[in-house]
């Protein structure tokens, strides 16, 4: 399919999402777009600008012991809740449901389940996040205890907050209890830094992590060396997302919008670029780390299906870099690949070329089974299950380059075939367009 197509298809799926208000958002134009892709390309090649999982996590200095869990695949975050007491105009969904605390599409009522779901999937990292934690603070404390009294000593704890009701003895129970990381989104409270001071010494990670608010660039750039005078090891940089939601009020800031599998702030990735290549130039102890949209969208997906797909498979089955189950069509695919899996990639792949095209499938977790996949029944527990379902899989457009030899900064648009989209994560920041 051509790149004129895929395109297309981006700009009608957001036309769709957006209906009357489609017209009204600043889309970028080619002129800005060629332009703004310069800007990025010399921000990437600034010196000691380092890049991550193929050209999609931009980064100075080292990842946050949390951010290496998620980048190796191993973890899993729960959502205490769904409310919060912050008001930040560019949350990207409501916040003022009392949903009990999820983690995917699967609710954990008891924390002990949850701490058994995490051991018995063999995560290396797990989160408390919201809505706002500290809301629920005995039962974000819950969710930590047992955690840590169930799973792996080596098991990477963190929690996401915006700070309000932060205090030093809720800090120093949840350190006590097995907290490693905590996370303040100091952009909740205008960039005051009031709430994470209280925690440095008393939980052994304190990261900032918030979404890159381009007209705030001057002031982050100042905070950097305060941030790291008090404690903070890691600054994590979010792309501004539209939603929605938080159409009302990002349109209401000059911003210019990038069409994709979401709809994304221009400025904002290149706020967050600019930082990072600052820090870099001046060689700040602080670390900054740049969480595109596109790493979340494709690496956080692949880690699902990768953990889940895995408990799938049947004879002559594999999964996919990308994490889908891959079924050979022929006795002869399923012979030439699955008695040589440390063949190359590539061979493989066109060992089964010669013998007929595979098909693909993805894994979802979900709490109840549904008739219409196929699906396991995992026990978790004697009385806490959950189900693996199994999708039939279809080609997704998505920023792509070829995948052997691709810059992995600068990969072009294109609508992958089935097999190019599950076999390989795309590599590369999204296309301006």
């Amino acid at each position: 399919m051509n790149d004129e197509r895929t395109r297309d298809h981006f700009i009608e799926m957001n036309a769709r999402e957006y209906g009357p208000i489609f017209n009204y958002i600043n889309w970028i134009t080619e002129e800005r777009a060629r332009l703004a892709n310069q800007e990025r390309i010399q921000l990437l090649q600034a010196p000691g600008v380092s890049v991550s999982c193929l050209g999609t996590k931009i980064h100075h200095g080292a990842l946050s012991p949390g951010c290496l869990q998620c980048s190796g695949m191993a973890w899993s975050c729960l959502f205490i809740s769904g409310r919060c007491n912050g008001r930040c105009f560019y949350c990207p969904t409501p916040q003022n449901m009392d949903d009990p605390p999820m983690s995917g599409s699967v609710p954990f009522h008891r924390a002990q389940d949850y701490a058994d779901y995490v051991r018995f999937f063999g995560f290396g990292g797990a989160s408390v996040s919201g809505g706002e934690p500290f809301l629920d603070f005995d039962k974000s404390l819950a969710f930590v205890q047992s955690l840590r009294r169930t799973c792996d000593p080596a098991l990477h704890i963190w929690l996401y907050t915006n700070g309000m009701l932060v205090t030093e003895e809720k800090l120093a129970r949840l350190a006590a209890a097995g907290l490693n990381e905590i996370r303040f989104d100091i952009g909740a409270t205008d960039y005051d830094l009031k709430f994470v001071r209280q925690a440095a010494g008393i939980v052994g990670t304190v990261t900032v992590e918030i979404p890159a608010v381009p007209e705030e660039a001057g002031l982050l750039e100042a905070l950097l060396p305060e941030l790291s005078a008090i404690g903070v090891s890691h600054l994590n940089l979010h792309q501004l997302r539209l939603t929605p939601h938080n159409a009302r009020h990002l349109l209401e800031h000059d911003y210019t919008y990038i069409h994709g599998p979401k709809v994304t702030v221009l400025e904002s990735e290149l706020c967050a670029l600019g930082l990072v290549a600052h820090a870099a130039a001046h060689k700040l102890e602080l670390a900054v780390n740049y969480c595109s949209f596109v790493y979340k969208y494709r690496f956080q997906a692949a880690a699902s299906r990768r953990r889940f797909g895995v408990r799938l498979l049947e004879n002559g089955e594999l999964l996919t870099e990308n994490g889908f189950i891959r079924t050979p069509q022929t006795a002869v695919a399923t012979a030439e690949t699955g008695s040589n899996p440390q063949a190359p990639e590539d061979e493989r792949l066109l060992r089964m070329n010669r013998a007929g095209s595979p098909t693909y499938a993805a894994a979802f977790v979900r709490p109840l089974a549904n008739p219409e996949f196929q699906h396991r029944e995992i026990r978790i527990s004697v009385d806490f299950a959950v189900f693996l379902e199994r999708h039939p899989a279809r080609p997704t457009a998505d920023t792509f380059a070829e995948h052997p030899g691709a810059d992995p900064a600068t990969a072009g648009l294109h609508q992958p075939s089935l097999e190019e989209s599950c076999e390989w994560i795309t590599p590369g920041l999204g296309v301006y367009f």
